[in-house]
C-alpha cells in the first residue's frame, strides 16, 4: 500500500516537473522525501527540480544526500557534472560525467553530455567519438545527431552535418532546431524536401510562439534562396516577433549605459594613467555590429600562421562586471588594480593561445569597451568592422540568435536605434582616441580581398602569409551565427542584398 501510495505521489511529482510548475513540484518532492528519506530516486529528483530554478547550490547539496543513500548513482553524477558545467568548473563536470560512465555505460546521456562539454572547449574529435558513443547504445537519440550535426557544422563538414540533422528530424519532427540549423547550409529549391516539410510543420497550431519562431527563420532562408523575398520577409518578420515576445529589451536602459560609459571614459581618465603600461600585443580586439563581417575578419586572421583564432571571448565584460559592478567605479581605479585585471585577461589568453604570438577576441559588443581596453592594453590591436547599415540591420534582422545577449535583433526598430547609437559610441572613440582603432570595411575587403587582408596584415604588425588570401580552407572551428559564409571563397551577393526588400524597409531605415 505504501508503495502504491509513493508511485501515484511520484506520477503527480513529475507531471509538476514536466509541465514546468517547479515550485509545486520542490515543496511536493521535499514532503515526499520527509516521509521516505532513504529513497534515493527522490533526491535525484529535487536536484533536477531545483536546478529547473536555477538554485545551483541547493540541488548540488540534495544531490550529495542522495549520493549518501546511493553512492553509486550515476544519474546524480551525470545530473552533477551539467550543473558544474553550467558553473563554469569544466575539470569537475569533465570528472562526473566520467565517474557517470564508469558506474553505468549503457546510460546515453553522460556521453552525450560530456561531448558537449568537449564541443565547448573546442575538442571536436574527442566531442565527435562522445556523441558516438551515445549512439551506439541509444542509435534513436536525436539529441546526439542534433549534437553531432552542429559539431559537424562548425568544422565545415557539412555533408556530415546534413546527415545528423535529417535524422534529428526523422526521429523527432517537432525538434525545431534541427529544422534551423539544417537550413542554414542547404541551397533550396521550390520542390526541395524539407522546404515542403518546414510549410507544412509551420502549419501545426500546436507549436509555440517560441518554437514557431526557429521554423520561421527557417522559412525565410528557404524562401529568400528561391527569391521569393515577399514570403521570406514575411516569415522573418513572423520569426521575430514570436522571438521579440519572449525577450526583455530596452533601447532606453541601452542608451543610458552608452551616455554612462562616455561619462567614464574622458580625456581626464586617461590623463590620470600615462604612467600604467602594460606592453602585451597578443590580443588582437576585432569589433563591430553583429553580422558587420566580425567572422569573415577573423577567419583571415587566424589563417596566419602567427595567429590563433580565439572565437566570441567573454573575458572582457566578464572582469568588467566582476570588477566594477557599479560602473561608474571605473574613475577612481588605480593602476594596481589594472594591472591585475590586465594580467587576468593576457592570462585567459596565454591558456588559448596555442602556440601562437597573437590571438582573436572576437566579441562584437567589446566596442562598448575600446575606452577600457585602452587602459588595460594600450599597445593590443583593435580591428572595427563596418558594412553598409543597411545591409548590417537586415542580416541581424534575418538572424536567429542563439544567445540572449542581443535582445535588440528582433525589432527593425530597435535594431535602427541600436545601429545609431553604436555609431555614435564609435565616433566618440575616433575623437577621444585616435589613431587606436583600425577601420575595415566589408565591401572593400569584398570588392579588393588582396589589398585589404594586405593593409589589415600590416596594421595587425604582421609578415604576409598566402593563406590569409586562402581563408575559406581554414578548418577552425567556427561557432557563430556566420559559420557558413565564412567558409566560402568572397561572393558580392550580400553587397546591397537590403534592395531586394525596398519596398518593406523605406520606412524602418530612416533613423540609420
Amino acid at each position: 500500500m505504501i508503495k502504491q501510495n509513493l508511485k501515484k505521489q511520484i506520477q503527480i511529482l513529475l507531471n509538476l516537473y514536466n509541465s514546468k510548475n517547479l515550485v509545486k513540484a520542490e515543496i511536493l518532492n521535499k514532503k515526499l522525501i520527509s516521509v521516505y528519506p532513504k529513497f534515493a530516486y527522490l533526491y535525484n529528483l529535487l536536484g533536477l527540480i531545483l536546478t529547473g530554478q536555477q538554485k545551483f547550490d541547493e540541488a548540488i547539496n540534495w544531490y550529495k544526500k542522495g549520493l549518501e543513500i546511493k553512492a553509486d548513482y550515476a544519474w546524480i553524477y551525470n545530473n552533477l557534472g551539467s550543473i558544474y558545467q553550467s558553473k563554469g568548473f569544466f575539470t569537475k563536470a569533465e570528472n562526473y560525467f566520467k565517474r557517470s560512465i564508469k558506474l553505468d555505460s549503457k546510460i546515453a546521456e553522460p556521453h552525450n553530455n560530456l561531448g558537449n562539454l568537449n564541443l565547448f572547449l573546442n575538442k571536436h574529435q574527442q566531442a565527435i567519438a562522445c556523441f558516438e558513443n551515445a549512439l551506439s547504445i541509444n542509435a534513436e537519440y536525436f539529441i546526439s545527431h542534433y549534437n553531432l550535426g552542429i559539431t559537424y557544422k562548425s568544422i565545415g563538414k557539412f555533408k556530415e552535418a546534413k546527415k545528423h540533422f535529417k535524422k534529428t528530424i526523422e526521429i523527432k519532427v517537432d525538434f525545431y532546431s534541427a529544422h534551423r540549423a539544417l537550413s542554414q547550409i542547404t541551397k533550396y529549391t521550390e520542390k526541395d524536401d524539407h522546404f515542403i516539410l518546414l510549410k507544412k510543420v509551420y502549419k501545426d497550431s500546436k507549436i509555440r510562439g517560441e518554437e514557431k519562431s526557429e521554423i520561421a527563420f527557417a522559412l525565410g532562408k528557404a524562401s529568400e534562396d528561391v527569391k521569393d523575398f515577399k514570403n521570406a520577409f514575411k516569415y522573418f518578420s513572423d520569426g521575430n516577433l514570436f522571438r521579440r515576445k519572449n525577450l526583455v529589451f530596452s533601447i532606453k536602459k541601452e542608451k543610458e549605459e552608452f551616455h554612462k560609459i562616455k561619462n567614464i571614459f574622458n580625456k581626464n581618465l586617461f590623463e590620470k594613467h600615462t604612467q600604467f603600461r602594460n606592453l602585451d600585443t597578443k590580443a588582437i580586439f576585432i569589433v563591430g555590429m553583429p553580422r558587420s563581417g566580425t567572422t569573415l575578419v577573423e577567419q583571415i586572421l587566424s589563417s596566419h600562421s602567427n595567429v590563433f583564432g580565439g572565437d566570441e571571448l567573454n573575458y572582457l565584460p566578464y572582469l568588467i562586471k566582476k570588477n566594477f559592478p557599479n560602473l561608474y567605479d571605473i574613475i577612481n581605479v588605480d593602476d594596481k588594480m589594472l594591472n591585475e585585471i590586465s594580467k587576468e585577461y593576457v592570462n585567459s589568453l596565454n591558456a588559448l593561445y596555442n602556440n601562437s604570438s597573437r590571438v582573436t577576441d572576437k566579441l562584437p559588443i567589446n566596442f562598448k569597451w575600446i575606452g577600457f581596453i585602452k587602459l588595460l592594453l594600450p599597445k593590443s590591436k583593435i580591428v572595427h568592422c563596418i558594412r553598409n547599415p543597411k545591409d548590417n540591420c537586415l542580416s541581424i534582422f534575418k538572424t536567429y540568435f542563439a544567445t540572449k545577449k542581443l535582445n535588440y535583433a528582433y525589432d527593425l526598430d530597435e535594431i535602427s536605434e541600436f545601429y545609431h547609437i553604436y555609431k555614435d559610441l564609435m565616433d566618440y572613440w575616433r575623437t577621444l582616441l585616435p589613431d587606436f582603432v583600425f577601420d575595415i570595411q566589408y565591401e572593400k575587403i569584398i570588392n579588393n580581398p588582396e589589398k585589404e587582408i594586405r593593409n589589415l596584415l600590416k596594421e595587425c604588425k604582421l609578415f604576409w602569409d598566402n593563406k590569409c588570401l586562402k581563408f575559406y580552407e581554414n578548418k577552425r572551428p567556427i561557432k557563430t551565427a556566420s559559420d557558413t559564409q565564412a567558409r566560402k571563397k568572397i561572393y558580392k551577393s550580400s553587397i546591397n542584398a537590403w534592395k531586394n526588400y525596398e519596398i518593406y524597409l523605406k520606412d524602418y531605415f530612416k533613423k540609420i
